[in-house]
């Protein structure tokens, strides 16, 4: 029961936190969405930053799982198939309405709490790192299509995608698909080194 109580509180934090953001949401908030007392929650965790650290962890771990489930699942797949599908499940995660672990990552990768500034954003790089070593591998398993260097290839692909996560999050989805179409129209020519560069 006890368990159970404790991720009920930090599913119910994660929600506010993405509604209302971290300063927006208070302990209390969160104690009435659970159904239990402010102090209640004192039982599970120390403070609302140590709630909000283990919802981040928690995240994070179910974001690498993600990353290793997509990447793995299409190790097979066409380059560029691969690049832009996982660019699109990102968006259509974010914008989906009971996807919160997207939502949470995007906003508090670009807006952390100040005072957890540091403790976020290297939580956040950990994800960052597992992404990149899935993109590497992808580019260098696909280095004869290429007219770049694989590295090079990485690099640009993420300069994209962290655009567009800019653009998704400060923006809109007009404006997000307005700019991955200019983008792809020229990496994809860019890093091809034939017409066709597929496996």
């Amino acid at each position: 029961m006890c368990y159970l109580t404790k991720d009920k509180i930090k599913e119910r934090a994660l929600t506010l936190f993405v509604e209302k953001g971290y300063v927006g949401t208070s302990l209390a908030d969160i104690g009435n969405e659970v159904g239990i007392k402010k102090q209640s929650i004192y039982t599970h965790f120390k403070s609302k930053d140590d709630l909000f650290l283990q919802v981040m962890e928690q995240v994070i771990e179910e974001e690498k799982q993600f990353l290793n489930s997509y990447f793995l699942e299409r190790r097979h797949g066409q380059l560029l198939d691969v690049l832009h599908g996982f660019i699109m499940l990102f968006r259509d995660r974010f914008l989906e309405e009971n996807e919160e672990n997207a939502k949470f990552l995007l906003r508090m990768m670009f807006l952390p709490p100040n005072h957890l500034q540091r403790t976020v954003i290297k939580q956040f790089l950990h994800f960052y790192q597992i992404l990149e070593e899935h993109v590497a591998h992808l580019f260098i398993e696909n280095e004869h299509h290429l007219s770049v260097d694989p590295y090079v290839a990485k690099k640009a692909f993420l300069n994209i995608f962290d655009g567009l996560l800019v653009e998704l999050i400060y923006v809109n989805v007009d404006s997000f698909e307005k700019r991955l179409d200019a983008s792809w129209q020229v990496f994809s020519k860019a890093i091809k080194k034939n017409v066709d560069c597929q496996n």
